[in-house]
């Protein structure tokens, strides 16, 4: 085994590094824990130059690489998303370095440029995907997301300004997942989680989810369409509590009986414990949404010890909407 590669096994953190600005922080970590020879970190750094100053020059139609302060960093910074694109796709932060001693930085500036594009595309496919599958119970919050969208299919400049998409990610994500890539890679993952969040509502009646948001809307005096909370993630409360009282269907009414057998089961029992009960009854109900499953499987231990912290304050009833009336 070559030295070098040797050394990065033995001192590269155990941690994972931060995919924001995942470039930066791999180069960062070269550099202060010595896992790239100098003459590497040298040859990278000319090369990140001279990636930007071609940037400049085709901004300026080859008349000149001169451009202001802001354009520059903009187009650093798509150098920069661009190369995290190509090296995120990596098994590890290893390859990743591997990857950056090893490979031309211009061979990988055109991987990412490549995937770049491929991301815009795919994310536009699935916002749309998402906002056709929730448009029967969207919120006024989710549908503030079309501005954004808008301006993300025709504002985003994938070669001199990659790294600002146009997009807030303001809507929460399910039990507070986070995006943290840069760029259309990070909206593609962004429209993806929306995409897998409108796949679960739809498996759910959509008058079921109307009654349901209309009752939690009245508990704090307002409206449904001005519900603040992830939709996905209240219907997952509602039926949760079905699932862990037995009951197999896609459903988000729920019983005072359902609440106190609940609380009085499983009120005791760690989150861990918690969410092994949810994942054995949710996975034979999923078994034909592999992707669903997989996004809720992820969402489960923060699902999970929310439930766990509410039964241990004696609070569940109030996480939920109020009963229904309907027989």
């Amino acid at each position: 085994m070559p030295e070098h590669m040797l050394m990065r096994q033995e001192s590269l953190p155990d941690t994972p590094l931060p995919h924001r600005d995942y470039t930066m922080h791999l180069l960062q970590s070269a550099s202060e824990n010595g896992l790239l020879p100098l003459e590497t970190l040298n040859a990278l750094r000319d090369g990140l130059h001279k990636a930007a100053a071609e940037r400049a020059a085709q901004y300026t139609a080859g008349k000149s690489t001169t451009v202001t302060r802001r354009q520059a960093e903009a187009f650093y910074a798509s150098v920069f998303t661009q190369l995290d694109a190509a090296l995120l796709t990596l098994d590890s932060d290893a390859d990743a370095l591997e990857a950056l001693h090893t490979q031309p930085l211009t061979a990988l500036l055109e991987q990412g440029a490549v995937l770049t594009i491929r991301a815009y595309e795919s994310a536009k496919e699935l916002f749309r995907r998402a906002w056709k599958l929730t448009k029967p119970v969207q919120t006024s919050f989710f549908a503030a997301l079309l501005k954004d969208f808008e301006q993300f299919c025709t504002r985003y400049d994938a070669r001199f300004n990659a790294k600002d998409t146009h997009v807030a990610f303001s809507y929460p994500l399910l039990c507070g997942r986070q995006i943290t890539e840069n760029g259309a890679v990070g909206v593609c993952g962004y429209y993806a989680s929306l995409c897998r969040e409108g796949e679960l509502l739809h498996l759910f009646p959509a008058e079921d989810i109307c009654g349901m948001m209309q009752r939690y809307a009245a508990r704090f005096l307002t409206t449904p369409d001005m519900i603040a909370e992830n939709l996905a993630e209240l219907v997952l409360r509602h039926w949760m509590i079905r699932l862990l009282c037995g009951q197999a269907d896609f459903s988000a009414e729920v019983t005072p009986e359902m609440i106190a057998a609940v609380q009085a089961e499983y009120g005791s029992l760690p989150p861990e414990m918690i969410a092994d009960r949810l994942r054995q009854r949710i996975e034979p109900l999923l078994s034909p949404y592999s992707a669903v499953m997989q996004y809720l499987a992820d969402a489960l231990p923060a699902f999970s010890a929310a439930l766990h912290s509410r039964m241990e304050q004696n609070r569940l009833e109030g996480w939920l909407a109020p009963v229904s009336t309907k027989n």
